[in-house]
């Protein structure tokens, strides 16, 4: 009997998961088709699921699913077994197979670990390992290399790793579906296979699937870097804002009591925020350090001082034993807080993570995208999550890079994907942080003066583009649909078009002058992105001037006319008050902007 022949009931699964599992089986049904595809889907939007439907209607044979971790291969370990997680495998709760077939089919799950035998492997229809098991992969299938026709990737970006290239290479003849949320390895590369189906970030956060994500990036009016050579000089706003790309100042701050502090505190506000928004659910927080040496001793005491309850993992084998209890008391609430170093990569679970507090620079975009990862899985009413980091930390960067990720420019992509030094030297745990390393990073110290704190404030899909797909449905309403929608919500009208209102905020002049000039830079940039797509352009070819790449002249360009409508010069932003922030928007201003540097592009284009 073929074990995979089962017809899969779809009733529970979400539409992406749907729509994957039928772009698989399409796949494979043409005559030729390529054995190596991708299926891009974003963390917490139901991998799991995929995993165990993926094999029925496809897999003749064996079953092989590779993870990363051993953590990870556990939980789909238990997520497909249905003969010791009666209740609780993924077939039962998605009501997946019919109960009374279930209750009979020859289904076996088998994790490989040490004990297991050749014999075991040949008895069990559905393998999982992490791929480091496989070093020898003589060893586990010398005489099983045909039974396996179909192997399953979970968080593929890892295929640079040797052993996974051996394992595809050794099963010659399997079919390969890999699973990603980020279609690019840690060197650049693109992971291997083509993507037959990609569910974006964006709509997964539109359809509910998703939390959406709102970042929070906090900083002093000054700071204060002392070096020993120099004497102290304190630095404005501005000179923060100019110094945050600098490497030197990154590890400054990450290494700054008082920086430490304000995320520490910025992240308690936003925890209690979601506690008073969504009273009947968890929220914790999880923050990521640098070193064990970096947690203890800069990290843990910022949320200690406030008075939270904190937990530190790391990936050192000597900390297994306290990873568990750590874990333990994070699902049972004995801790508010939970730290990890290296640790909290794919297959960590756990919805209550609403606030992810960064403490340290990630340098390339995979790991900020994993770790955001940790704080988007829906948490039952709860719609959105915070990441709060500093602004010296320039994690703005990465988000708006995060933001951009679905601008499929394949040699941008391959630039935010490709792993970056990682500047992280400074405060390993074999080095005591007195300990000279480099004179320049020894020298500095960071100190935040004053008691006032700016607050730069994005997210990834704004209120407006979140309910569009609402605005779409009920336009298409007839008007005695839309009269009996409405009346649910207790408004009595007859015909009407959904229209939305912006609650206004309390906030001080200085405040929102700061954050309109933020906002301002950030929609210049969008709009340099949709001119380059407009145009068919790439972001790093050079079309127009040899020495900028297309995104640094068009950006450059929009810039420019931005200020030329606005009266003023290239330096002189920081004196627009807020009354001309709010005319941008009421007078057009950036339409106008846009369709001009598009007509003034295309032209260009024309001339050549």
């Amino acid at each position: 009997m073929d074990n995979f022949s089962q017809q899969i009931k779809t009733d529970e699964l979400r539409e992406c998961q749907r729509e994957a599992y039928s772009k698989i089986l399409e796949h494979f049904s043409k005559p030729q088709a390529e054995r190596s595809i991708l299926v891009q889907l974003p963390t917490g939007t139901g991998k799991s699921a995929l995993i165990a439907i993926a094999p029925f209607g496809l897999a003749k044979k064996k079953v092989l699913v590779l993870t990363p971790n051993v953590k990870l291969a556990k939980q789909i370990e238990s997520d497909l077994d249905i003969i010791n997680n009666t209740s609780g495998n993924i077939y039962k709760k998605l009501s997946l197979i019919e109960t009374s077939t279930l209750s009979t089919l020859e289904l076996y799950v088998l994790r490989l670990e040490g004990t297991v035998s050749q014999s075991d492997i040949a008895e069990h229809q559905i393998l999982i390992a992490n791929y480091q098991q496989l070093q020898d992969i003589e060893k586990w299938f010398k005489n099983e290399k045909e039974s396996v026709d179909l192997i399953i990737i979970d968080e593929a970006h890892h295929q640079e790793a040797n052993t996974y290239q051996e394992i595809i290479k050794f099963f010659d003849k399997s079919k390969i579906i890999g699973l990603t949320a980020t279609p690019f390895r840690s060197d650049g590369k693109k992971v291997e296979g083509n993507i037959i189906y990609k569910y974006h970030f964006h709509e997964a956060i539109k359809d509910g699937v998703i939390r959406n994500i709102k970042i929070i990036n906090v900083s002093p009016q000054e700071v204060e870097l002392s070096f020993t050579d120099d004497g102290s000089k304190i630095y404005s706003l501005e000179q923060i804002l100019e110094l945050k790309d600098e490497a030197w100042f990154n590890r400054g701050i990450a290494l700054s009591p008082d920086c430490c502090g304000s995320i520490a505190q910025k992240a308690k506000e936003k925890l209690e925020e979601l506690k008073a928004e969504f009273p009947n659910t968890k929220h914790q927080i999880i923050a990521s350090a640098i070193s064990k040496r970096h947690a203890r001793e800069f990290v843990k005491p910022a949320f200690e001082k406030l008075g939270l309850k904190v937990g530190l993992v790391s990936s050192d084998a000597q900390d297994m034993a306290t990873n568990d209890k750590v874990f333990d008391d994070l699902k049972y609430g004995k801790i508010e807080v939970i730290i990890h170093i290296g640790m909290l990569g794919e297959g960590f679970d756990h919805p209550p993570l609403g606030v992810a507090a960064i403490f340290r620079p990630y340098k390339s975009l995979n790991p900020f995208i994993q770790f955001l990862g940790r704080v988007i899985r829906r948490n039952d009413e709860t719609s959105h999550c915070f990441v709060v980091s500093h602004i010296g930390l320039n994690q703005i960067k990465r988000f708006q890079e995060f933001k951009m990720f679905d601008y499929e420019d394949q040699k941008f992509l391959e630039e935010l994907f490709t792993e970056k030094d990682a500047d992280d030297s400074f405060v390993k745990d074999g080095n005591k942080l007195g300990e000279k390393r480099d004179s320049e990073e020894e020298q500095l110290s960071i100190r935040e003066v004053g008691d006032d704190v700016v607050n730069f404030e994005s997210q990834f899909l704004s209120p407006e583009q979140g309910i569009e797909k609402l605005v779409g449905q009920v336009k298409q309403l007839s008007p005695e649909e839309k009269k009996s929608f409405f009346e649910k919500f207790g408004i009595d009208v007859a015909d009407t078009e959904l229209s939305v209102g912006k609650k206004v905020k309390r906030i001080k002049p200085v405040d929102k002058r700061k954050a309109s000039r933020n906002l301002l830079n950030e929609k210049e940039k969008s709009i340099t992105v949709d001119i380059l797509k407009k145009l068919s352009l790439k972001t790093h070819d050079r079309n127009f001037n040899p020495l900028y790449t297309n995104l640094a002249w068009v950006k450059k360009k929009v810039s420019k006319e931005v200020n030329k409508k606005l009266s003023i010069k290239k330096n002189q932003r920081k004196t627009i008050d807020n009354t001309a922030f709010d005319g941008i928007e009421k007078n057009g201003l950036l339409k106008d902007v846009s369709s001009e540097c598009l007509q003034y592009f295309q032209n260009k284009l024309n001339e050549k």
